[in-house]
């Protein structure tokens, strides 16, 4: 059987912007050989930081040894807007790029304001809590806005601010999850080949947990080789739910000749680092820049936009 590509928009500008993002970030489509999840190429061989490194992750979190402190609310300034995005198969993840505006994130005791870089998906998920793994764990990956870009923001301290939110199985579909998850069964064969543009329904906002203010926040590294130890981790404390019917579409993504059945690191020695929990709860009070009545619209919005097929 002969496969064909998806019938796909393109727009020139938008691709090469989403290519030199691609580099910069390190997240650089690949056939998948030079590193990956198994065999010669996995974890266990990953090089230098990868294997030297004192701070690495991800980590499995341990409740009870977590360190109770109230570091702040973290503040989402433009999550909740309707974006149009790339979402594109890079040979280790599924990752989207974001349109138009920049998206902030501060607060949380952060040092500076941190810019959102690119969001990613790993299955199943990375970080551990109390030993267990969920289905999948959701990537918000942010760089200082002092540095040029993220490669740059990678080599310094807490250049890299990453907020991560966990799964959980669900007998029921996650809606919030339809346009990308379609967008990745239409990229899923071709590595890098073919962007997928959706069109102003993507809301960041919506793949958080209603509870925003709970999370855990610890000193580590990226997941991925170089494995540079320079990100303030966030994990969010609520859980979002997927279905295994979702999950599946993601395990079916492509990574050179074979399917992508997990692209999850194993967890890593914590050391005597500290991992703070942040415990005081949903509250009326949101920290979110935009107002309520402006959430409220952008929702409305995109669950009009998903009756549409159209990208």
């Amino acid at each position: 059987m002969t496969l064909c590509a998806p019938r796909v928009k393109f727009d020139l500008g938008r691709l090469l912007v989403v290519t030199l993002t691609l580099l910069c970030t390190g997240l650089h489509v690949s056939k998948a050989n030079d590193w990956g999840y198994w065999s010669e190429n996995g974890p266990d061989n990953w090089p230098g930081l990868c294997t030297a490194g004192k701070k690495q992750s991800p980590i499995d979190i341990v409740t009870e040894d977590t360190v109770r402190f109230d570091l702040g609310a973290l503040k989402f300034d433009r999550y909740d807007f309707a974006f149009s995005g790339m979402v594109i198969n890079t040979g280790h993840s599924v990752q989207i790029t974001l349109d138009g505006v920049p998206i902030h994130l501060s607060g949380g005791s952060l040092p500076s304001i941190y810019v959102l870089e690119q969001m990613h998906f790993h299955w199943s998920a990375e970080h551990t809590v109390d030993g267990f793994r969920h289905p999948l764990e959701l990537h918000f990956v942010h760089y200082d806005v002092q540095y040029a870009n993220f490669s740059v923001a990678a080599e310094h301290e807490n250049g890299i601010v990453v907020v991560a939110v966990l799964f959980e199985l669900s007998n029921e579909d996650n809606q919030d999850l339809a346009a990308i998850l379609k967008a990745t069964e239409l990229v899923s064969q071709w590595v890098g080949k073919n962007m997928v543009h959706i069109r102003k329904k993507l809301i960041p906002y919506l793949l958080l947990p209603k509870d925003h203010t709970t999370y855990y926040r610890y000193q580590g590294s990226l997941t991925t080789p170089g494995c540079q130890e320079s990100v303030m981790w966030f994990i969010m404390t609520e859980k979002l739910t997927v279905s295994e019917t979702q999950v599946n579409v993601f395990k079916r993504v492509m990574s050179g000749d074979h399917a992508l059945k997990s692209n999850y690191r194993p967890t890593q020695d914590l050391g005597d680092r500290k991992v703070y929990h942040r415990l005081e709860g949903y509250s009326g009070t949101s920290s979110f820049s935009s107002s309520i009545i402006s959430n409220i619209l952008s929702i409305v919005l995109v669950r009009l936009l998903q009756l549409s097929d159209d990208f």
